[in-house]
Formats: structure tokens, sequence, C-alpha cells
């Protein structure tokens, strides 16, 4: 399993690379789409940090979504158990 995780981690980082070598040109990041000759929002930066900046920035998203979820269907557990709890509590009066 050990030999495996590490080929996986082997081809990522060989996809990685590749793909930086592939997109080393610099381009123009504007963030004023009403004025692309002189974006008073953007930079220049290559290509290949622009693509790892919006994978990192997906994978960021996807996380704390996840966690907020994870986070809100707790809440919602414990509050149906104090429900059903205080509900039973009535009954028994």
């Amino acid at each position: 399993m050990k030999l495996l995780n590490r080929l996986i981690f082997l081809l990522i980082a060989l996809g990685v690379i590749f793909l930086a070598l592939a997109n080393r040109q610099v381009v123009s990041f504007s963030l004023d789409p009403f004025s692309p000759e002189d974006p008073s929002f953007g930079f220049q930066a290559p290509l290949f940090v622009l693509l790892m900046g919006a994978i990192g920035f997906g994978i960021s998203l996807g996380y704390i979504r996840s966690v907020v979820t994870t986070i809100i269907n707790g809440l919602t557990q414990n509050m149906n158990r104090i429900f059903l709890r205080d509900k039973g509590r009535e009954n028994d009066d």
C-alpha cells in the first residue's frame, strides 16, 4: 500500500512538473472585465501559477464546504435528539 501511495504521488508530481514546464509564458490576469487594456485590478503571472492557484482555491473551498456540512449535520442531529428527549418527557407528564 505504501508503494502504491508513493507511485501515485510520483505520477501527480510529474504531471505538475510537466504542466509547469509547458505553461511558463506570462499572462495577464484581470478582474476588470470592462477595461481589458488597462486593468485596475489585475496582475501578470506565469500561467501554471494561475492554474495551481485555481486548483488550490477549489480544494480549499471543497474542504470548507465539507467542514461546514459536517458541523451543520452534527448540530441538526443534536437538536433532533434533544427535541425527541423533551417530547418524551412531555408525554410522561
